[in-house]
C-alpha cells in the first residue's frame, strides 16, 4: 500500500482596503485534523484491503468508560473496574493448541488492539476517566510519520482503581494496572516489501478481597451496606502479560505475497496471601503449605511461527500456511512442589474470503493442528442477513490439566473439547428504523469447567476443581435488536436475548433466561456544529440465575447451585457533548439503589457498583 503525502499551503489572500488604513488578515486556516490523521489495523491489510478509519469524534455512548459497559454487559467482575471478569455466554477460543487457562484478565489485555497511523502531522490523544470514589483510568496516545512510509507510535494505559468495600483513604487501591504498547509500520518505496512490529506489556494487580464476610443474621440487604466488611485483607492477584509481535511480507504481485508472522508470548500469574490475617475455613483444606504465607505461582510461554503465501485472484482472497508453535508451562506452589510441560505444536491451514456482487461477502477458515485439533470457521455478510459457523475441537488449558498450589492440587488427563456453533441475523433498515432478529445454537462436548466439590466440607477438602462434563450441552439463544429514531432527534436502541439450556450435562451451564440492554436518548448539534450532544438513559436487566462465583487462588469463576443472583433493573442517566476537538460526559450509575439502598450481585458474594457520578473527558492534537 503505498503511502500518499498530503500537502497544504497557505491561502493568500487579498488585503481588504479601509479609509485612512490598510490591513492584512494573515490568519491561516488549520489544516490538519481528525480527516488527516488515519489509522488501520494490520488484519485488513493481511486481507489486501485498503480500510482507513479517521479519528473517532462521535459521542455517541462516549460516556460507556468501563469495560462491563463497553462489553454490553455480557460479561461479569467482581464488582469494581479492573477486576477479573468473565463472560457469562460461552465464547469459541481463539486457540486451538495449549494455553495457560488464566482468562480472568483477559478483557483488557484483549482491549488494546494495536492501530496503525497514517499522519500527515503528529497525532497525540489523551483520554482521562475520573469516576466517583477513587475510580479512574487514563490513556495517552502518540503517533507520528517519521518519513511518508514509516510510522511510529505508543499507546500507554493506567487504571487506578480504589477499592469500593471498607476503602480507608483516597488511593487505598483494589486495583492497579499498567498497559503500555510500542510499535512502527514500514514499507519500502516500491510497495514491495512491508513490515509491522508491535511489542506490548500489561502488568495487573488486584487485591482479593474474596467477597462480602457474613456474619450472624446476616441478610441479603447488608451486602450494600457501608459497614459491610471484606473476607480476605492481605490476599494479592498479580497478571504479567508480554508479547512481541512482528509480521513482514514481500509482494510478488497482486496474486501473490509471501508472508511471516513472529509472536513471542509470555504470561505469569501469581497469587500471594498471609493465611494468619484470613478467616478459618475460607480456602478449605490446607493441602500444601508449609508455613503462614501462601506464593502460587504459574508461568506460560508461547513462541510461533507462521510462513505462508497469500494474493488476490479477481474476487477472490486466499491464503494457505504453516506454522510452527512451540509452548512451555511452570507451575509451583510456594518453593517446593513444581510441574513443567513443553509441547511443540504445529499447524496447516488457509483462508478465504470471496466479494459477492449481488450478495455480499463470504469468508472462510480451516486450520489442523497435528494432535486432531481443527477449527472450521464460514462467514456471510451482506446488507439484508449475516451469519457464522465455528467448528473446533481445542485442548484443555495446562491450568486444568495440571496444578499445584498451596490450596489445590490436582492432575487430569482431559479429552479436547467439541464445539459448533451457528450464528445468523436477519436485517431490516429503514431511515428511522432498523429491525434485527437473529439466533445462536451452540453445542459443546466433554466441555472443561469449575464447580464447587460436591458435598464439600471446608477445612477438609479442596473447595473447587476441574471437572469434565460425561455428555454434551445444547444451547439456543433467540434475540432481536431494535433502533428507532423518533422526531429526527431521539433515539431508543434495545436488544432483547432469550436463552434455554436444551441439554445440560452435569449442570455445567447456568444462564439467565432473559437478557436485556437498551437505551433511550436525545442527540443534536447546536451552534453551527461547535457543540454536539447525547443524553439519556441506559437499561440492562438479566433474570436471576445461578451466577458464577469465584475462587481466588486461581484466578477461576466456577459453577455453583447454592446462591441465587437476584435480578436486578440496572440504570444510568448520561450526558455527554463534544466541544470543537474536545469530549467531555457525566454519568449517574445505579439509579435504582439510590432510592432502594439495595443494588445488584455482579458475581456471588460481590456486590455491584454503587450509585456514583463519574466524569470523563477527551482531547486530541493534531500538531
Amino acid at each position: 500500500m503505498a503511502a500518499i503525502v498530503f500537502q497544504a499551503a497557505a491561502q493568500d489572500q487579498a488585503p481588504t482596503r479601509r479609509r485612512g488604513s490598510r490591513i492584512i488578515d494573515d490568519t491561516t486556516k488549520q489544516v490538519y485534523g481528525p480527516k488527516t490523521s488515519r489509522y488501520y489495523y494490520e488484519q485488513d491489510f493481511f486481507y489486501n484491503r485498503t480500510v482507513f478509519s479517521t479519528i473517532d469524534t462521535a459521542i455517541r455512548n462516549f460516556h460507556r468508560w468501563t469495560y462491563m459497559q463497553q462489553n454490553h454487559y455480557f460479561y461479569q467482575d467482581l464488582g469494581n473496574i479492573a477486576t477479573a471478569m468473565k463472560s457469562i455466554y460461552f465464547k469459541p477460543p481463539t486457540m486451538i493448541g495449549a494455553t495457560s487457562g488464566f482468562t480472568a484478565y483477559d478483557v483488557y489485555w484483549d482491549a488494546e488492539k494495536i492501530r496503525y497511523f497514517d499522519t500527515k502531522s503528529p497525532y497525540s490523544n489523551m483520554r482521562v476517566n475520573l469516576g466517583g470514589k477513587g475510580r479512574s483510568t487514563t490513556k495517552i496516545t502518540f503517533s507520528r510519520n517519521i518519513k511518508p512510509n514509516w510510522n511510529i507510535g505508543f499507546n500507554y494505559r493506567a487504571l487506578l482503581i480504589d477499592k469500593q468495600v471498607q476503602r480507608a483513604s483516597k488511593g487505598d487501591r483494589n486495583v492497579k494496572a499498567t498497559y503500555y504498547d510500542l510499535y512502527t509500520t514500514y514499507e519500502t518505496p516500491d510497495s514491495s516489501y512491508r513490515l509491522f512490529f508491535n511489542f506490548q506489556r500489561s502488568k495487573h494487580d488486584a487485591a482479593e478481597y474474596g467477597g462480602i464476610l457474613q456474619g450472624e443474621n446476616f441478610t441479603y440487604k447488608d451486602y450494600f451496606s457501608t459497614d459491610a466488611q471484606p473476607s480476605l485483607h492481605e490476599a494479592i492477584s498479580e497478571d504479567l502479560r508480554m508479547n512481541v509481535h512482528l509480521y513482514h511480507q514481500y509482494k510478488v504481485g497482486s496474486a501473490l505475497q509471501v508472508y511471516h508472522i513472529f509472536d513471542r508470548y509470555r504470561q505469569g500469574n501469581n497469587f500471594v496471601d498471609v493465611v494468619a490475617s484470613e478467616p478459618k475455613g475460607y480456602y478449605g483444606s490446607f493441602v500444601n503449605i508449609v508455613n503462614d504465607s501462601t506464593n502460587d505461582y504459574a508461568k506460560f510461554k508461547a513462541l510461533r511461527n507462521e510462513l505462508g503465501i497469500k494474493g488476490n485472484l479477481l474476487k477472490l482472497f486466499y491464503n494457505g500456511y504453516y506454522a510452527l508453535r512451540n509452548v512451555s508451562y511452570t507451575n509451583r506452589g510456594g518453593t517446593y512442589i513444581q510441574n513443567s510441560y513443553t509441547a511443540a505444536e504445529s499447524y496447516i491451514g488457509g483462508r478465504m474470503q470471496l466479494a459477492l456482487d449481488s450478495i455480499g461477502e463470504l469468508g472462510g477458515w480451516v486450520e489442523v493442528q497435528q494432535n486432531g485439533n481443527y477449527r472450521i470457521e464460514g462467514t456471510l455478510k451482506s446488507r439484508w442477513f449475516e451469519a457464522s459457523l465455528k467448528q473446533m475441537q481445542y485442548s484443555p488449558s495446562y491450568l486444568t490439566q495440571s496444578y499445584v498450589g498451596m490450596y489445590n492440587v490436582w492432575t487430569n488427563d482431559f479429552n479436547s473439547t467439541n464445539m459448533t456453533q451457528v450464528n445468523g441475523y436477519i436485517h431490516y433498515k429503514s431511515p428511522s428504523f432498523e429491525l434485527s432478529p437473529g439466533l445462536t445454537f451452540t453445542t459443546l462436548n466433554n466441555y472443561v469447567y469449575f464447580k464447587e466439590v460436591p458435598d464439600a466440607v471446608k477445612d477438609t477438602v479442596q473447595v473447587v476443581q476441574p471437572f469434565q462434563t460425561s455428555d454434551g450441552q445444547v444451547i439456543v439463544s433467540p434475540e432481536v435488536k431494535v433502533s428507532l429514531v423518533m422526531a429526527r432527534h431521539i433515539h431508543f436502541n434495545a436488544q432483547f436475548m432469550y436463552t434455554r439450556v436444551l441439554k445440560n450435562a452435569d449442570n455445567a451451564i447456568q444462564l439467565p433466561a432473559v437478557f436485556v440492554n437498551s437505551q433511550l436518548s436525545y442527540e443534536n448539534i447546536f451552534f453551527n456544529g461547535n457543540l454536539d450532544m447525547h443524553g439519556g438513559i441506559d437499561f440492562h436487566f438479566q433474570s436471576d440465575y445461578f451466577a458464577n462465583s469465584y475462587w481466588v487462588p486461581t484466578q477461576q469463576f466456577y459453577t455453583q447451585q447454592s446462591f441465587t443472583s437476584p435480578s436486578f433493573p440496572l440504570i444510568d442517566l448520561f450526558f455527554s457533548a463534544r466541544i470543537k476537538r474536545g469530549r467531555i460526559f457525566l454519568k449517574y450509575n445505579n439509579l435504582i439503589q439510590a432510592f432502594t439502598k439495595e443494588g445488584y450481585m455482579a458475581t456471588p458474594q460481590y456486590p455491584g457498583q454503587r450509585p456514583i457520578l463519574d466524569f470523563g473527558f477527551d482531547w486530541s492534537f493534531y500538531d
